[in-house]
């Protein structure tokens, strides 16, 4: 976990590929912004929500075909988001949602080529 805790403005559109729902309000630090981001793959429909100062993101991934809900996920301690790849055929974030001491739980969130989240805890030296 080095550099910076949040990715940029820059960053957040090129992952999403959409606008916030709300501008971002310029010269505003992007912890301090409530952004809604919707965007989808070929399957499923994404709302992420982030107010980064507050450490908050969610979630709410929803099947295209059936509008059934595949997951709600509700963070109160982000510490740290990261983008792990980004690219046409590959999205994925990390999400560091509280270390406490030797320990760190992260949350690795897939979008693309398919919905996918997967919750760990681990030594905070790993």
């Amino acid at each position: 976990m080095h550099g910076k805790r949040f990715p940029d403005e820059p960053d957040l559109f090129s992952f999403f590929e959409t606008e916030p729902d709300e501008r971002f309000e310029k010269g505003m630090p992007i912890e301090y912004q409530n952004l809604t981001f919707r965007f989808e793959n070929q399957d499923e429909r994404f709302v992420v929500t982030m107010y980064l100062g507050s450490q908050e993101l969610t979630l709410k991934a929803v099947r295209k075909k059936d509008g059934s809900i595949l997951g709600i996920y509700d963070f109160k301690t982000v510490q740290h988001v990261e983008i792990k790849k980004d690219n046409q055929d590959e999205k994925e974030l990390l999400i560091i949602v509280e270390a406490y001491g030797d320990f760190m739980t992260t949350v690795e969130i897939t979008f693309l080529p398919f919905f996918s989240v997967m919750v760990k805890e681990h030594f905070s030296e790993e």
